[in-house]
């Protein structure tokens, strides 16, 4: 009887923290969660998947660099989720991935590059839908909270699902994985679809590429975009060289890098957590400049860890916190550049993430084949401190 009566209680009192149904945020979590599982499961393994598709690892590089550039696509979908709605293609998004992850598993060699591009299409229609849905259903006091509890799903991707790829991987073969993903992403797809309610429009709706370029072209918006390329080029330079350098050094196979994702995972988790806690308190301008100092200071430590594997793991958990920090506060700061479009600014802000990846895979892969990790290391704090300056002048936040 007890646990009938404090049950709601719970949930209403998780719903008013976030200022978001209980039911919405963790079907939204579950599908995001899909997405990030998709995005995150080729890293931690490009040494094995690189060999089973028959590639080097520079080969497998350019790879997901045409995965990422699916993302020059983002401000198509961003216009038709502003028009017809955040559901559809949110859901949309999960059915490429589908297609593209079954697409992959059965590939050998390049053949493997037509998957990609529709995995990486996945990603580019998914994320700004969800968050401008997101954005829409939350007022601007709770908004860091409902975002940053979403992207906790990119922490608990590395944390649960990594650990459960690597298994897959050593006992059934590399394909495996990708066949798993393809049938959950189709059921996500159906559940997105039919299960969520629509969001209340604040946004436009009468959205085209002429008012997409007026947006694009305000400097605040502007220098988003060039913040997402930057912050995003260090963020895959790290998770493009940390399997690559485990393996090379340490002669780590599917099972531990599947372990070593885990701890990255939980320190994203960690990042996630603080940013969706505090940045609402700190400031969204000020708590993102902190973060992005913080990773470019832990970037330039990272290559002195190189010597010992408990040193190089807890660098990694270091800059996996600072990381995620910065990723989700900068999400929230987006969100207030231009309100009136806000599907269209983030649409535009993944054209900058996808610009950023993938450009970061194939640079990274060569950087360590000639420079080693240093040279990585150097490059992405060198990203990260032009992404500082551009924030410091252009990037406003409500409460500024």
């Amino acid at each position: 009887m007890s646990q009938s009566i404090n049950s709601p209680s719970i949930y209403n009192k998780l719903s008013a923290f976030f200022g978001l149904g209980f039911y919405i945020l963790t079907t939204v979590f579950l599908a995001r969660l899909t997405i990030d599982i998709g995005t995150r499961m080729v890293h931690p393994f490009i040494p094995l998947l690189s060999t089973g598709l028959g590639l080097t690892i520079v080969g497998f590089s350019w790879l997901l660099f045409i995965r990422a550039m699916a993302g020059l696509m983002g401000p198509f979908f961003g216009i038709l989720a502003d028009k017809y709605g955040r559901r559809k293609i949110m859901a949309t998004g999960l059915m490429f991935q589908c297609v593209g992850v079954i697409g992959v598993g059965l590939s050998n060699g390049w053949w493997a590059a037509v998957p990609m591009l529709f995995f990486g299409l996945a990603l580019v229609a998914f994320i700004p839908a969800e968050q401008a849905y997101i954005s829409d259903m939350v007022r601007y006091e709770k908004r860091g909270r409902a975002l940053g509890a979403i992207e906790f799903s990119w922490a608990t991707a590395g944390i649960i699902a990594l650990p459960i790829m690597g298994w897959m991987i050593d006992t059934f073969g590399w394909r495996f994985p990708f066949f798993v993903l393809g049938a959950v992403s189709f059921v996500a797809a159906g559940v997105t679809w039919f299960a969520l309610p629509a969001a209340e429009k604040h946004s436009t709706s009468n959205v085209s590429l002429s008012s997409m370029w007026q947006v694009f072209t305000k400097h605040n918006v502007l220098a988003s975009v060039t913040v997402s390329m930057l912050v995003f080029f260090g963020l895959s330079c790290f998770i493009t060289v940390w399997s690559i350098w485990l393996s090379a050094d340490f002669g780590l196979g599917a099972i531990a890098l599947g372990f070593v994702a885990t701890a990255i995972g939980i320190a994203e988790l960690t990042g996630s957590g603080l940013s969706s806690l505090f940045i609402d308190r700190i400031g969204k301008r000020k708590g993102s400049l902190a973060a992005l100092l913080l990773t470019t200071i832990f970037f330039l430590l990272l290559p002195f860890t190189q010597g010992n594997f408990l040193l190089a793991i807890t660098g990694l958990v270091i800059t996996g916190v600072v990381v995620e920090f910065s990723v989700v506060s900068l999400i929230t700061l987006y969100a207030e550049q231009a309100p009136e479009a806000r599907a269209t600014v983030f649409s535009l802000v993944t054209v900058g993430t996808a610009v950023g990846v993938s450009a970061g895979s194939p640079i990274t892969a060569i950087l360590w084949q000639y420079y080693g990790l240093m040279a990585v290391c150097v490059v992405a704090a060198a990203s990260l401190a032009v992404a500082i300056g551009l924030v410091t002048r252009f990037l406003h936040d409500r409460s500024d």
